[in-house]
């Protein structure tokens, strides 16, 4: 059974200022928000949802203002998550994770020793290797987290952290012999091994 009340003047008026209102950046007319979920492509990736967040929406012009109040904690957040990924980095997140950390594609470039060619085929969607791949999230990463940790960005949950540290850690294409992973496991010998030989 459904109840209906009615509403005073008082009320209705209080309702309607719950309604969060701002002026449209775009044409300056009046615009709602609502809370929903959101399709955050300004970071230029294509597969981030933000929940629940404030939409501003333009009466006028339909323009879209989303309120983001801790807009570099959400980057950080955001990298962490494809710090921890399982598969190659796409060129956009390559491009997204180099922002983040404050890096320009030829200081990335040189930490990586490879051409600022390379590195731009890489984050135009050309394909990269295992070990190119690691090497990028480990240099990207280890920039992010010395940002989080040295409080030089918004907040993030320490939680995260400490797993992409884990990842970063278990995903090196270097084991303890020094080979590369795929090396090794076609049974390549050490160095040390071949020259004892001889």
């Amino acid at each position: 059974m459904r109840q209906i009340m009615k509403l005073n003047n008082r009320e209705q008026a209080r309702m309607v200022m719950d309604v969060p209102l701002r002026t449209c950046t775009d044409c300056r007319g009046g615009a709602k928000g609502k809370r929903e979920n959101y399709t955050y492509t300004q970071c230029g990736l294509k597969n981030v949802v933000l929940v629940d967040v404030l939409v501003y929406r333009c009466a006028r012009c339909g323009a879209e203002q989303v309120e983001i109040p801790n807009m570099d904690g959400l980057h950080r957040t955001v990298s962490l998550a494809v710090l921890c990924k399982p598969r190659l980095l796409s060129g956009d997140e390559i491009r997204f994770l180099r922002t983040v950390a404050g890096l320009t594609a030829t200081n990335l470039a040189k930490n990586l020793a490879v051409t600022k060619n390379a590195l731009s085929r890489w984050e135009n969607g050309a394909k990269h290797g295992l070990a190119s791949d690691c090497a990028i999230r480990a240099v990207c990463g280890m920039g992010i987290i010395a940002d989080i940790v040295n409080q030089q960005s918004g907040s993030v949950d320490p939680a995260d952290v400490a797993k992409t540290l884990e990842t970063l850690q278990l995903s090196t294409p270097y084991p303890a012999t020094g080979l590369p992973a795929s090396r090794e496991r076609a049974g390549a010998e050490p160095e040390a091994e071949r020259s004892n030989r001889s």
